[in-house]
């Protein structure tokens, strides 16, 4: 199990860590908040977007599926809601996603921005996965 609050190193190169942490992964079950996706609706799709690291761990996923480089077998993505505070009955349950997120999953851009794409295709080719990978052309909502 590659639990990233485990297994990353203080100090080590994170692409290296994470993605080199991804090939070597059989499922991969990333948490999905809308905290975690709203960075992304910045993005608009040029080169000067920032690199997006969850849009590149995402991406990251769906490359190595499709290419058949490294170990991943499959993605199982998780929504998760708002946690509750230690004062409510529900408490230590998440809300609801799809009722807390205020629709971002509509509201993603539909291009994955330069930066976050060229740093998946240049640690792919640096581990010698080479050709064109269909993940890379996709938008964030796919």
């Amino acid at each position: 199990v590659f639990l990233d609050t485990k297994r990353l190193v203080k100090g080590e190169d994170w692409q290296e860590g994470f993605l080199g942490g991804l090939m070597r992964t059989l499922v991969a079950v990333p948490l999905v908040s809308a905290g975690m996706l709203q960075p992304m609706l910045r993005l608009q799709g040029g080169d000067d977007d920032p690199r997006d690291n969850v849009l590149v761990e995402l991406a990251f996923m769906q490359a190595l599926i499709e290419s058949g480089s490294g170990s991943l077998e499959t993605v199982y993505p998780v929504m998760v809601g708002k946690p509750r505070p230690p004062d409510d009955p529900q408490y230590p349950y998440t809300g609801n996603f799809f009722q807390e997120s205020g629709g971002v999953m509509d509201q993603l851009p539909d291009v994955i921005s330069p930066p976050s794409n060229r740093t998946v295709a240049d640690y792919l080719a640096r581990r010698g996965v080479t050709g064109e990978v269909a993940a890379l052309a996709r938008g964030v909502r796919s």
